[in-house]
């Protein structure tokens, strides 16, 4: 990567982090949130749904993830397997055993491995252009760009708060853009 894109990447991380943690998260507080997904044939017809479990100051997806199983979807999580950098989804119930996997994420134990319909995406800024800036290690967006090679047919959503809007990302040619992005205030439909 470019040394001038890394660095401002780096800042544009550390200001949006700052500024996440002081957004109100209250304003995600229950399922009216999630129901604008609800209007979409595209929503209602997926089966295999990956989520998230919330890390730090990221937006809450213990709601989304619950609306999700009481949908009747299949819900589940990302594990990154053997330190490889592309993320594989295991399927996650409700009680089910999980254990601490890299960077401290809860990861789902001995659970069947699924190709997502929808996957949702942690963001710490996003822009109307699709670009969402994560925390660098780039494991959303290597996995994203697979799932693509192997003509796999899928919707990406960032799930973010409307503050963390920005009227543009630091991106480079591996960022890979989302069809969407689902704030409190509206979903945005970019692809």
């Amino acid at each position: 990567m470019n040394q001038d894109l890394d660095f401002l990447k780096k800042i544009q991380r550390k200001e949006q982090s700052k500024k996440r943690l002081l957004i109100d998260t209250s304003i995600v507080s229950n399922n009216a949130f999630y129901n604008k997904l609800t209007k979409n044939d595209w929503f209602n017809s997926s089966k295999i749904v990956a989520s998230f479990l919330s890390i730090k100051s990221e937006i809450s997806t213990d709601a989304l993830n619950q609306y999700l199983l009481s949908l009747g979807k299949i819900l589940c999580l990302p594990i990154i397997e053997n330190n490889k950098e592309i993320l594989i989804f295991k399927r996650y119930c409700t009680g089910d055993e999980l254990k601490k996997g890299k960077f401290g994420v809860k990861e789902p134990v001995n659970s069947q491995t699924y190709l997502p319909d929808i996957i949702f995406v942690p963001c710490l800024a996003f822009d109307e252009n699709g670009f969402r800036l994560g925390y660098g290690g780039g494991y959303y967006d290597k996995s994203i760009a697979n799932l693509y090679s192997i003509k796999h047919k899928f919707i990406s959503i960032g799930l973010a708060y409307e503050e963390q809007k920005v009227k543009n990302v630091v991106h480079d040619d591996l960022d890979q853009k989302l069809n969407y992005i689902l704030t409190e205030k509206q979903l945005y439909n970019i692809l």
